[in-house]
């Protein structure tokens, strides 16, 4: 039997009939419970009830068919919302796209995230620094097309999707690579001004047509149509810059054609603190802080290797987002930029122990704010009857030096935060992979693993033999966990499985977007006798 297609064949016949469940009731007593921004209960109980906030208060007795959770050493937050996130197109062709109308491959405003939402990898990654809900936005092109906001729970897109076109959204920073149009930024906005100009000409043209349809009928472009409501003022858009004078570009942008739009900023925006704070628009504003500046010894001839405008950066970061709270701009604080979203909260321990900012404040621009700009505050941002049971569970305080998130509840799920152990074994290698479906088939595959512990890659083939690469490769003790994407075997989102590893051999379990397994894995080729060609 062929190895790769085996595993196509695996992933597609999994799927199960789906399953009424009972009641899901949960009681968390005993809590610290923060209900919002500045409101507290020092002890007192949340009641979740299918996935909404049934009560919250002190002395209130869980009913009868609620499942007692006694958690006296935590204190729980409402969920963390994070404003921007960006997510990789996944379709590669983009013939595949129904927005082909434009000439320029940068403009593809009928990208919908809606269809994709996020990879299980990246929400995994998410929820561990507490957020629930992201508005995830494509990342490649001029005019990117829709973000989408979701909760970050399993089941795919479907069963976490809130709003389905929160926002167009916009940068310039990623120009066309190969020598394609526009290579600069100048051609970038040249490009940006004209495809506004002629979505509104399509808008007028189309609107005299249907006024008067005894007239020639316009031709239809399905990326102008996309783009009316951002013209017509109505729609949100949503530019991202790279430092503020982007914001201000940015800003003057936004005015010159009445668009309707949310600025991501850079995190400088000290620098023009009083004209940003001018604009009126809500900013989305990264907490990406430099490391500390390594400044040579007195005795060094390198005495400028740190220059003054770093050091200043490194100074001022830290108090950026309490000027511009200051200063009274909407704040909504994102993990974009970083590497790890649970820095974040690092970073925000930071602001508040050097940069002046309360914890309130940081509490806000990550829930009651964001909750506002994505049109969800009536089921998002607080812990209150009625909304959304989205939690996040933390030993101590939120905003610690070393911040300890325990467990993340998102529409009353529980997901349990688990601390990474060091690595403690070496998984490089050829592996061959014995895979069980649910009904009891057996099936054959290969997987390839590079590198060392803490930081793999490798791939494993589609149906065709092709290799494919790993979303993910983690170890974590001797549990290799490997996240890839299921697009190549017809499926909207992510296979993962874990591999409890001792000596050459392994054995755990796996989930596919169309069912569960379980997996066995034997190494048949070590790292040193893999031949480089």
């Amino acid at each position: 039997m062929a190895l790769a297609p085996a595993l196509g064949l695996l992933l597609l016949a999994t799927s199960q009939p789906a399953r009424a469940r009972g009641p899901q009731v949960f009681a968390l007593t005993e809590v610290r419970i923060v209900v919002a921004p500045g409101r507290q209960i020092e002890k007192g109980t949340v009641v979740l009830r299918d996935g909404i906030i049934e009560a919250v208060g002190a002395g209130i007795t869980p009913p009868a068919d609620a499942r007692i959770l006694e958690r006296p050493e935590l204190t729980v937050y409402p969920g963390l919302i994070d404003a921007y996130v960006e997510a990789t197109w996944p379709v590669k062709n983009e013939d595949d796209v129904r927005d082909g109308a434009h000439e320029n491959r940068l403009v593809r405003p009928a990208r919908q995230m809606a269809l994709h939402g996020i990879a299980a990898a990246a929400a995994e990654k998410l929820r561990a620094a507490g957020f629930t809900t992201v508005a995830v936005a494509p990342r490649e092109g001029l005019f990117r097309g829709h973000s989408a906001v979701v909760n970050l729970g399993d089941g795919g897109v479907n069963e976490n999707l809130l709003r389905a076109e929160h926002a167009q959204n916009v940068t310039f920073a990623r120009n066309a690579r190969g020598g394609g149009y526009p290579g600069s930024l100048m051609g970038s906005i040249a490009l940006f001004r004209q495809t506004l100009l002629d979505a509104r000409w399509h808008a007028r043209a189309w609107a005299a047509y249907d006024a008067n349809p005894a007239q020639t009928r316009p031709e239809m472009n399905t990326a102008y149509a996309e783009l009316e409501s951002v013209v017509s003022g109505t729609g949100l858009v949503v530019i991202e810059g790279s430092k503020a004078l982007d914001t201000l570009r940015n800003a003057s942008l936004a005015r010159e054609f009445g668009l309707r739009a949310h600025l991501v900023g850079s995190g400088d925006e000290y620098r023009w603190l009083d004209e940003i704070s001018a604009l009126g628009i809500p900013l989305i504003v990264p907490v990406d802080f430099p490391d500390v500046p390594e400044v040579p010894e007195e005795d060094e001839d390198d005495d400028l290797a740190v220059t003054l405008d770093e050091l200043r950066h490194w100074d001022s970061a830290p108090k950026n987002p309490k000027a511009l709270i200051d200063a009274g701009n909407t704040v909504a604080l994102t993990s974009h930029r970083l590497e790890d979203p649970r820095d974040i909260l690092k970073n925000l321990y930071i602001a508040i122990d050097q940069g002046g900012l309360s914890a309130g404040e940081a509490l806000a621009a990550l829930t009651t704010t964001p909750a506002r700009l994505l049109g969800i505050e009536d089921r998002a941002g607080t812990v209150e009857i009625g909304k959304m049971a989205n939690l996040v569970l933390v030993e101590g305080e939120l905003f610690a030096e070393e911040p300890r998130v325990r467990e993340v509840w998102i529409d009353g799920r529980r997901f349990e935060i688990k601390d990474s152990k060091p690595a403690a074994i070496e998984p490089a290698g050829t592996w061959e992979l014995e895979v069980t479906t649910q009904d009891g088939e057996t099936i054959l595959a290969t997987l390839i693993l590079e590198g060392e512990a803490t930081s793999l890659s490798g791939t494993i083939s589609d149906p065709a033999g092709n290799p494919i690469p790993l979303a993910r490769a983690v170890v974590s003790g001797v549990r290799l966990e490997i996240t890839f994407d299921g697009t190549a075997y017809g499926m909207p989102g992510d296979v993962e499985f874990f591999l409890d590893i001792e000596g050459d051999s392994g054995s755990g379990d796996g989930t596919s977007p169309d069912g569960a397994f379980t997996i066995k894995a034997t190494r048949s080729i070590e790292p040193s006798e893999v031949v480089t060609r």
